[in-house]
């Protein structure tokens, strides 16, 4: 077993069993392990299943490792993986795992996109293992990943909505987060950040409609900062922060938007 293999299983809890330990360990075995001990370790193939319930010792190498197959299932959805997608993965790895460490495990990302993800099952995996903050943040990072070529393409966007599904994130949620990356056509990459002409819709930004009282924009604004609040993603991860920094300011611009339409809400 290599050193990049004994690290990797060193961190790892729940996503060693299940689904997401079958992928891992038949790619592991494929690119690490000359006799197949990591395979073996993991899982004993792509579409392994778990036996029993599933190991609820999870460290953030956990969410990282399940957060790099949601990434493949997304970046494969459109039937090309594209350099500004790898390049911003490649930074989140690196950030993560070191600069050796986060190479191997690029490689690990480009045999992913190769497999055949049970989405469902991962998914199941994932939320009974992890708490809805930690979902709903990948979820997001998600869509930062699929705009990074500055558009979004129709296929990826019914992949990121059949995650969000499965991994059960609330239906009001999930349209705050479109919102905020989808909501004028573009990813927020383009520098668009005006609510004028075609830009986002700062109701759906918040995840409510225009019908909604002055107390519940208040409530949902509270709701919205709660989850971007810097202590609730301290431990997700350089680029997972900087996803959640860049998505507060977008929520402040359209809380600020609508108290200037609403001279009510103090």
């Amino acid at each position: 077993m290599g050193l990049f293999t004994r690290i990797l299983l060193t961190g790892l809890g729940w996503t060693v069993g299940g689904p997401i330990g079958g992928l891992l360990g038949y790619i592991l075995g494929n690119i690490l392990s000359s006799n197949g001990s990591a395979g073996e370790f993991i899982g004993s193939g792509a579409n392994a299943s778990h036996r029993g319930p599933y190991r609820n010792t999870g460290t953030q190498a956990d969410v990282n490792v399940a957060l790099m197959v949601l990434i493949a299932a997304v970046m494969k959805a459109d039937g090309s993986v594209k350099k500004s997608e790898l390049a911003y993965v490649k930074r989140f790895l690196l950030q993560n795992y070191g600069e050796e460490n986060g190479k191997q495990m690029l490689k690990v990302l480009q045999q992913l996109v190769q497999q055949n993800i049970p989405i469902n099952q991962v998914c199941q995996q994932i939320k009974v293992n992890t708490d809805y903050n930690t979902r709903y943040h990948m979820v997001d990072f998600l869509f930062g990943i699929s705009g990074a070529d500055g558009e979004f393409h129709q296929s990826e966007l019914n992949m990121l909505r059949l995650i969000a599904q499965y991994l059960g994130i609330s239906q009001s949620d999930f349209i705050s987060i479109h919102e905020r990356h989808v909501g004028y056509g573009g990813s927020r990459y383009s520098g668009n950040t005006s609510y004028t002409g075609n830009a986002k819709d700062p109701y759906k930004v918040l995840g409510i409609s225009k019908e909604a009282t002055d107390d519940e924009v208040k409530r949902a604004y509270r709701k919205m900062a709660m989850k971007y609040h810097p202590d609730r993603v301290a431990g997700m991860g350089e680029e997972m922060q900087r996803n959640a920094a860049e998505q507060m300011k977008e929520i402040n611009e359209a809380y600020e938007h609508i108290k200037r339409l609403r001279p009510g809400i103090k």
